[in-house]
Parts: structure tokens; sequence; C-alpha cells
């Protein structure tokens, strides 16, 4: 059985870390540290989806190029919501895990309409499978042993 998105925020929550795009990148980059999360979701003031920030931006924008990362603001770095691939509580992990595979993401904001309302990640795609992996290894265990 392929989980939904709605599933997977079900079990994870739905929180998601935001950065406003006038912020620093060296306040993103700390922010992501302090939590151990790969990117922030870019906000707007008035609450819609900007853009996202990954820690990929940070080294091929900010560490390869040497910009400096007190006066690099984050709306210079991020992928802007243009560029981005959302997605919305009825797409499956199969359907997250080829968008992330053939666009090389390893986050996809969740999407109802305009409003952001979660997060899924490479990792959460990965669990998702794999538990359901789990479920389906002792569901014919059980049908081996005649228990069903």
């Amino acid at each position: 059985m392929n989980m939904l998105v709605a599933d997977v925020l079900r079990s994870k929550g739905n929180k998601v870390e935001i950065i406003a795009p006038g912020a620093t990148i060296l306040e993103a980059v700390k922010r992501m540290t302090a939590i151990h999360i790969g990117c922030l979701v870019v906000v707007s003031k008035t609450g819609r989806l900007a853009g996202i920030l990954s820690e990929r931006d940070c080294m091929w924008k900010i560490v390869a190029e040497q910009t400096s990362l007190r006066k690099t603001l984050v709306k210079d770095t991020m992928t802007p919501a243009r560029k981005m691939t959302t997605v919305t509580l009825s797409h499956t992990v199969d359907d997250c895990m080829n968008l992330m595979t053939s666009g090389h993401y390893r986050h996809l904001p969740v999407m109802d309409g305009t409003k952001l309302i979660g997060i899924v990640s490479i990792g959460d795609a990965v669990k998702s499978q794999l538990d359901d992996q789990r479920a389906t290894i002792k569901s014919l265990e059980k049908y081996i042993e005649g228990s069903l």
C-alpha cells in the first residue's frame, strides 16, 4: 500500500522551519545547524511561499563563489518558488520519490492551494517506503504461517 503525503504528515507532524527572504545566509546556516536540518522554507511577510534554501544552495552559491555569509541575503541564494516543485496531501510517497529523483530534490513543500502546510524530505519518503515494506513482509510471513 503506497502511503499518501497526508499519512506522512500525520505521522511526522507538519512543522516547517521557515525564514524570511531578508535574513542573511549566516542566520540561515546557524538555524539549520542548531536544529540539524537541511533546508528552510522561505516565506514572505504575507505568508506566501517565496522559495526554499537548502544546504546545497549555501554550498554552491556561497562557499563555492566565496560570497559573504554576513552580507548575502536568503532571497539572493534561495531557489525561488517559481522554480520549485511542490506536492499536495493527495500525492503518494511514490510520486514524491519520483519527483525527488527526477528533479534532484531533497525536500518538497506540501501545499494546500497557496498555503504551506508541511514538508516532505527524502528521509521521510524512504522511511515511509521501509515501513510499508516491513508491513508487507509481516503480512506475508503471517500468510505463510497460516495465521491470516
